[in-house]
């Protein structure tokens, strides 16, 4: 899975999708980019209920036959598939076909969803503002803390170097690398993860049903189409930034092995 790293790249590529041949060819392009895994999520209709973009996330809803699909692009293109599951039953999915089990920051205190994940046996990444103190569940290897900052997107100052480096891993939220160097050079663990959220760029955005000027009820193939951003572009990288990213993080690793040599 990928070119051999301390630092996994994973590229989620999350909700920046709009159909399935889409998706594949983001797994094709975070392959060619350098990454460890990509990342997709798995929420139900209850998940999303309250969500401003309801209506683009429905038709991201994944069954099985759709994970499986993605699955099979993933071993064909020998990068890992990482999932978010965001209900009980997703966990069984994740189980099934995913190679890292992901927690979202909005469930970093779900004690159940910690203990499914661990119990699965698969490297499990949980976002989180900070270690937490007295919980020994992070001293099993499995189990990364990746440094969250719950803004979407942060700003440079709510950056915390200190709390960020003794974290296993850094899912970042920052629209630009800088700050994801700067947790790669200073970072405690070598075996770590750095996730970043993935997008094409502008000039591949696809065009979507234009759900809020059509009457309800209307079927999507009948509906005008309209270019937006991806759901997630405000937190977003391009492959060629990722591409871009990977190398830079190479060349660290090569300075700090030197050093310690």
């Amino acid at each position: 899975m990928g070119d051999l790293m301390t630092i996994k790249i994973v590229a989620e590529i999350g909700v920046n999708w709009t159909s399935a041949p889409e998706a594949l060819q983001m797994i094709q392009e975070a392959k060619s980019a350098g990454a460890y895994a990509v990342k997709f999520q798995l929420f139900n209709e209850e998940v999303i209920e309250e969500s401003p973009v309801k209506d683009r996330l429905q038709p991201l809803i994944l069954n099985e036959n759709q994970i499986q699909t993605f699955r099979t692009e993933c071993d064909n293109n020998k990068i890992g598939l990482a999932l978010t599951p965001m209900y009980l039953d997703a966990f069984k999915l994740a189980e099934k076909y995913a190679d890292v089990i992901k927690i979202r920051y909005a469930d970093h205190e779900n004690n159940d969803f910690i203990d499914i994940a661990l119990r699965t046996g698969k490297p499990t990444l949980i976002s989180v503002p900070r270690i937490p103190l007295g919980d020994v569940r992070y001293f099993n290897p499995r189990l990364h803390a990746m440094y969250c900052i719950p803004r979407y997107p942060p700003e440079p100052e709510d950056f915390n170097l200190d709390a960020a480096s003794i974290c296993r891993g850094f899912s970042s939220h920052f629209p630009h690398t800088i700050l994801d160097i700067a947790w790669a050079i200073n970072r405690t663990y070598e075996d770590s993860y750095l996730e970043k959220h993935v997008m094409f760029p502008r000039n591949k955005w696809k065009a979507r049903p234009d759900y809020g000027a059509s009457p309800e009820g209307h079927e999507p193939e009948d509906m005008p189409l309209i270019i937006t951003p991806p759901i997630d572009a405000a937190v977003s990288i391009t492959f060629d930034d990722l591409k871009t990213l990977i190398r830079q993080l190479k060349i660290i690793e090569r300075i700090k092995r030197t050093r310690l040599t």
